[in-house]
């Protein structure tokens, strides 16, 4: 599982229920030695609180870390799934989602000062987060009333603020991380060891109805789309989806599930070009552009369960025909509908003059007892035009 943390960032809505809970004790690894304000703090106190957050809810934590050997605390607050982040482009192209949890940061007179980088998410394969900035988080946290913490709290100061944790796979528990690096207190000379305080944070209480919705969406549903390149008259026909395919465990170091379309390809004759899978793409309703997912493992997943891919691999000739199932990675957040599927022209030189421009050729998939909320239809046929990678060729 791939977990990252985003110091002042926003939110969307996570896939699955998820539990916050709270554990009576089991600090970090820094020794036992009482600290100077410590007293008998117990590293991690507070009750748990349960939260379905596939929905837009905000509610109170109240899970408190204490590092022992300064005295310096970490208060959970709240867990927020209510920020709009539909404007943030720089989230379109990360896969996961991301949760706003409200902390307050206490730092008596001789503690030590506590850095937001320090705080994260830790997976089961302890592999802590590394913090990710991306723009325009912060700016729609605070115009939607989430004030971010700020990224450094000083001796003798407490913040009140929020942080989001992004999360990339909501299948297995996480927790909250708070590691403090190795320091020297400069008055008594007293040296502190690297220590990391961990408390259950997200915990998937909707594991049940996870398997459940993969078996279903694992089941093909009848569809419908049809992409036709004006020029070349290369036509992509989608009869056939599965929204919802489990990634094979042999994939671990991927988040997200595969969607995978049933096509026919008809490669157009008026050109000696053909096709190629490496020009079809997925959009998504949150606006991602996904190229097809070239994976043997994937593959072989796909045909166990009698989905077999592209005849070739996909690769054809002009005038000729193929037909087969093409997988695509999409976000765990990714839904069941809104799809399109889209095919790229690269812009080509004619032999004997003449040239042909770069365009895109996106269709609707329209499934069969899914209703579109967009409100709109299949789009056959419309092309926009675009600039090219760069990669000319001679159709």
């Amino acid at each position: 599982m791939q977990i990252k943390t985003i110091a002042m960032s926003a939110t969307t809505a996570v896939v699955l229920g998820l539990t916050l809970t709270a554990c009576s004790g089991g600090g970090g690894g820094g020794g036992a030695s009482e600290g100077k304000s410590g007293g008998d703090a117990k590293p991690v106190s507070g009750s748990a609180v349960k939260i379905d957050l596939t929905k837009d809810v905000e509610k109170k934590v109240g899970v408190t870390l204490t590092d022992t050997q300064v005295g310096d605390r970490v208060e959970i607050k709240k867990v927020s799934t209510k920020l709009d982040t539909d404007n943030v482009k720089s989230l379109k192209s990360s896969q996961g989602d991301v949760v706003l949890v409200q902390l307050k940061v206490t730092v008596p007179d001789d503690g030590y000062s506590v850095s937001t980088t320090d705080i994260g998410l830790k997976d089961d394969q302890d592999t802590t987060s590394s913090n990710l900035y991306a723009g325009g988080l912060e700016a729609a946290m605070e115009a939607q009333g989430y004030a971010a913490l700020p990224s450094y709290v000083s001796t003798g100061s407490t913040k009140t603020g929020w942080v989001a944790l992004q999360v990339l796979d909501t299948a297995k528990s996480a927790d909250l991380t708070w590691k403090r690096a190795k320091h020297t207190d400069y008055e008594s000379g007293k040296k502190y060891p690297a220590r990391t305080m961990t408390a259950p944070l997200l915990k998937n209480t909707g594991a049940d109805s996870a398997v459940t919705a993969a078996k279903e969406g694992a089941t093909p549903k009848k569809a419908s789309a049809k992409s036709t390149d004006d020029v070349t008259k290369n036509t992509v026909t989608v009869d056939q989806i599965i929204t919802n395919f489990p990634l094979p465990a042999a994939v671990d170091y991927e988040s997200g599930h595969i969607v995978a379309v049933h096509i026919k390809v008809d490669a157009g004759s008026v050109y000696t070009s053909g096709w190629s899978p490496s020009d079809l793409q997925l959009l998504t309703a949150d606006g991602d552009k996904i190229d097809r997912y070239s994976n043997a493992d994937v593959a072989t997943a796909l045909a166990e369960k009698g989905f077999s891919g592209l005849t070739d691999d996909g690769y054809i000739s002009s005038g000729e025909s193929t037909t087969g199932w093409v997988p695509f990675l999409v976000k765990p957040s990714t839904g069941d509908s809104g799809f399109t599927i889209s095919q790229h022209r690269r812009a080509a030189n004619i032999i004997g003059g003449g040239s042909v421009p770069a365009a895109d050729f996106p269709a609707k998939i329209t499934v069969e007892g899914v209703s579109d909320d967009s409100g709109s239809s299949e789009s056959d046929d419309q092309s926009t035009e675009g600039s090219d990678d760069g990669s000319g060729s001679n159709a």
